[in-house]
């Protein structure tokens, strides 16, 4: 296995988070320069060939640099409940010549992936707003191939004592919340980076953990 901590620390030089190289043809943007994708991409340890679900995928920003790393052999799968989030994401992709990019609109309980279909599964900014986690997480885990990875990236809360309602309020959750949710839930949570982000980008401070998660035996 990859030395975990030493890929998640990153690089950040003068309190600047460094931005990572890009993969494929696509149009840069502020988030790029903090979200730390070839960190996530190393945490699911995808390769050519993968079928990577997108689970909250919204715009499509992360489906899109996916696609270049599974290459024609694989496949990324868009996922989201917002039925015209898909749609316009799946327009996109089929003007910009993403053609290893499908979409599934979720229901709110369940991902609608089929069994055993998918080598990795990735949620980023998006856990926090799943109120039916137990039942998505059920299908997640169903929808993982054998020793796939689910990695979840979300933001923490400013105080981890506040309830659960006050924490997804605010669009944050807090990261021993998010594991007990995951090892309650069939589980085995293999990394935990509480720091994953923490920096000035883009005019503001960022703060993202990062979950890397198998099921469990």
């Amino acid at each position: 296995m990859r030395n975990l901590r030493a890929w998640v620390l990153g690089v950040v030089i003068g309190g600047v988070l460094v931005a990572p190289p890009l993969h494929g043809q696509v149009e840069v943007s502020p988030r790029d320069g903090w979200q730390r994708v070839d960190a996530i991409v190393a945490a699911l340890e995808v390769e050519a060939g993968d079928w990577i679900a997108d689970i909250g995928a919204g715009s499509g920003f992360l489906s899109f640099r996916l696609s270049p790393i599974v290459g024609p052999a694989g496949r990324v799968v868009a996922v989201d409940v917002d039925r015209r989030a898909m749609r316009r994401l799946a327009a996109t992709a089929a003007d910009e010549g993403f053609a290893n990019i499908d979409t599934v609109v979720s229901k709110a309980d369940d991902p609608m992936l089929s069994p055993e279909s998918v080598d990795g599964v990735v949620i980023v900014n998006a856990y926090h707003e799943m109120r039916e986690y137990e039942a998505m997480l059920a299908g997640i885990r169903r929808a993982l191939r054998p020793g796939g990875r689910l990695v979840i990236v979300d933001n923490p809360p400013s105080d981890s004592t506040d309830s659960r309602r006050a924490q997804t309020r605010s669009h944050d959750l807090a990261i021993d919340l998010v594991a007990q949710d995951l090892e309650t839930n069939g589980f085995r949570v293999i990394a935990r980076v509480p720091d994953f982000i923490s920096g000035m980008a883009a005019g503001r401070r960022r703060e993202q953990w990062l979950l890397v998660a198998v099921v469990a035996p």
